[in-house]
């Protein structure tokens, strides 16, 4: 039986109106669910008007299409719809929110980029504000670029262009935390945090790991890895610091 996402909202009519009331152009939620979850999540996200709702069956059979055709900013799916490469490989870089089980064992394996799971059984309210957190960085959206340093970082493509035109490629694991840590637009991201998103629950992964991807990744974004400026250390996890201007350029 398909578990159902928690109706906590007041209704429609008391529903409040959303915060960036002077946003000027909507931002695009692919929903890509089986027909009851997507139901629900459609009837409640279209309360907000600050949103424009795209829906699709699985992430095989529709996806192409409807990111070729509606460029969606963010990609809210079901992970037994389908692996969520397949959004990547249709040339989607924004954020993926990936709705899976909490009380599963193995985590389908997140996308490169910016990706996070939402464990269901959820409340709403909680959906919404992990959307809106995720939607409000422009850097990682449509193959934009994000100052780090002296490189820009691709997440889509998974490499750092340095401004003297070098190409460094980064594995799967520093895109994605190196996506996480952009998305949290300067503040700091903790270790907990950045495991269960990049790794999942897997048992054998420590903190040690983290650390050691953490200390690849400087090697590679610092001109000093001993004194780190762009990825720093804060009490519970790293911070990332950049000059906060997004760039298409390539």
């Amino acid at each position: 039986m398909e578990p159902s996402l928690a109706l906590d909202l007041p209704p429609p009519f008391s529903i409040a109106r959303p915060i960036e009331a002077h946003m000027s152009q909507l931002r695009k939620i692919l929903i890509v669910a089986s027909a009851r979850l997507r139901a629900g999540l459609v009837e409640q996200l279209a309360a907000y008007p600050e949103f424009e709702l795209i829906e699709g069956e699985t992430l095989e059979s529709s996806l192409l299409r409807r990111i070729a055709i509606d460029a969606p900013d963010l990609l809210l799916a079901d992970a037994r719809c389908g692996s969520a490469e397949a959004a990547r490989a249709a040339g989607f870089c924004g954020p993926v929110l990936l709705l899976c089980d909490k009380t599963s064992g193995a985590r389908p394996k997140l996308p490169v980029g910016p990706a996070e799971y939402v464990g269901r059984p959820f409340r709403f309210a909680d959906l919404l504000a992990r959307i809106r957190a995720n939607l409000r960085p422009r850097e990682t959206a449509h193959g934009d670029c994000l100052a780090v340093g002296a490189y820009r970082f691709r997440p889509g493509a998974g490499e750092l262009l340095h401004e003297a035109g070098a190409r460094l490629r980064l594995t799967e694991k520093e895109t994605a935390i190196l996506s996480r840590l952009a998305l949290a637009g300067g503040e700091a991201v903790s270790k907990d945090i950045l495991l269960r998103e990049v790794w999942g629950y897997a048992p054998a992964v420590t903190t040690r790991t983290l650390e050691t991807h953490i200390y690849r990744l400087r090697r590679k974004i610092e001109s000093d890895p001993c004194e780190a400026r762009l990825l720093v250390t804060e009490k519970k996890g790293y911070r990332l610091v950049s000059r906060d201007r997004p760039s298409s350029e390539v």
